[in-house]
């Protein structure tokens, strides 16, 4: 709801260091967002998965920064691709069976091994490169547990977010991002 309310009021300015348009909102847009939880008690189990649970703060990162950057770095670490190359079986299979049954078959095998391995390698991709850019723009990473996670992030797997969602999850970690420090240790990247 807080992404409808703020969407319909914008302010556009051109960042003075990038170059780049830059979205200035209110103190009340800003206030519409709501600070998702982030205090959680650690336990070993949780930490195995600060790989893939994790959020991005910054010290002294107004709400418009925070929210540019991570604007950026979802459009860069979103829609990657793979390529799983050809192999030595595959090359046989065409030269002894022909194109007819080659073609089908690899048809057949690549959406199958696509569903099954191609939706974690994806989002596996979208944390890695996400990472690197919010690093490269000097944001700490922080762990953070699964369910307090789900609250304003979303992974993208065989599918892109719905635009609604992502636009409310992005406004949430731009808030996020640009709140106070967390108390635990950063992750580094």
């Amino acid at each position: 709801m807080a992404a409808a309310s703020v969407a319909a009021n914008t302010s556009v300015t051109i960042d003075s260091v990038t170059g780049l348009p830059m979205r200035r909102f209110s103190e009340a847009e800003i206030a519409a967002v709501a600070m998702p939880k982030t205090a959680f008690v650690e336990t070993p189990l949780i930490e195995a998965d600060y790989d893939k649970y994790f959020y991005f703060q910054r010290p002294d990162t107004s709400f418009d920064e925070a929210y540019a950057d991570i604007i950026e770095c979802d459009a860069l670490s979103s829609g990657a691709s793979y390529y799983g190359g050809g192999d030595f079986g595959s090359t046989a299979a065409f030269a002894q069976y022909g194109v007819l049954p080659s073609a089908i078959g690899g048809a057949i095998g690549s959406v199958i091994a696509d569903a099954v391995f191609g939706s974690a390698v994806r989002r596996q991709m979208r944390r890695t490169n996400l990472r690197n850019c919010m690093g490269f723009k000097g944001y700490d990473r922080y762990g953070l547990e699964k369910d307090l996670w789900q609250d304003f992030n979303f992974e993208e797997g065989l599918d892109r977010e719905n635009a609604k969602n992502r636009a409310e999850a992005l406004l949430k970690q731009a808030r996020v991002a640009s709140g106070p420090a967390p108390q635990q240790k950063a992750l580094g990247l």
